[in-house]
């Protein structure tokens, strides 16, 4: 790689790693709307109330777990993308990793615990964030590896 001169892949996944982290600062203060029951239900269809209901039968110490979690990867995704803007190894590779890693045992365990009805389950929403992660693992590890040196 010359002086100067960022890869266009670690470019994407930084831009990727931003959109993510819209949607976890967009995603996680519904999800927790939703379990606190604080949506009007009266302009709901009845798909969407199901849903609402189905979030509400999580146990709370487990629906916790899985916002605190998601809240971690929501905060490692973003630190990551700065990361590989600046081609930093710790604040990219290494936090770049551990969000893969999380990202993967979060949505496992969120598909196994949310109803189909509320994202749950295995579905187009899994696949999509399993093979994310998935793909920043295998990238930070192998392809970028060595531009992320600083």
């Amino acid at each position: 790689m010359s002086e100067g001169k960022r890869p266009g892949g670690l470019t994407a996944l930084a831009i990727i790693n931003f959109v993510f982290f819209g949607f976890g600062v967009i995603g996680l203060p519904s999800m927790v709307a939703t379990y606190a029951d604080l949506i009007p239900t009266d302009h709901l269809l009845p798909e969407q109330k199901a849903a609402m209901e189905a979030v509400q039968s999580i146990a709370l110490p487990v629906f916790i777990f899985i916002m605190i979690l998601s809240s971690v990867t929501t905060v490692l995704v973003l630190l990551s993308g700065i990361g590989y803007l600046k081609e930093k190894r710790v604040l990219g590779r290494i936090i770049g990793s551990t969000y893969a890693v999380l990202g993967i045992v979060n949505t496992i365990i969120a598909a196994l615990t949310f109803p189909s009805e509320s994202y749950g389950g295995f579905q187009i929403r899994t696949i999509i964030d399993l093979i994310y992660p998935l793909l920043t693992l295998i990238l930070l590890n192998t392809t970028f590896k060595e531009d992320l040196t600083n």
